[in-house]
């Protein structure tokens, strides 16, 4: 067991996809989950609701959300173990 030492900073990552076309969010009981065609399906997890940018067009249905925009910006933050994702215009 180490006693002494530098302390680990957190370690930030994140991933930036371009959605054509659209995708949808749905709730899930361990978050969110976003899935889109780009040719293959994809499909990402997010601990809280996705946070959506101005001129996004969306279109919810009870705990489903439809992205109504042909072309978006899907930004994916990983910090201390929770996910995080941000939606905007491109």
């Amino acid at each position: 067991m180490k006693l002494f030492g530098k302390k680990k900073t957190p370690e930030v990552q994140e991933n930036t996809y371009d959605i054509f076309g659209g995708f949808a969010i749905t709730k899930r009981p361990g978050g969110y989950e976003i899935l889109w065609r780009s040719p293959n399906l994809t499909t990402i997890t997010v601990d809280s609701p996705p946070t959506i940018g101005e001129g996004v067009e969306i279109e919810r249905e009870g705990e489903n959300i439809h992205v109504l925009t042909p072309t978006c910006k899907l930004t994916v933050t990983t910090k201390e173990g929770s996910v995080e994702a941000r939606i905007s215009k491109i």
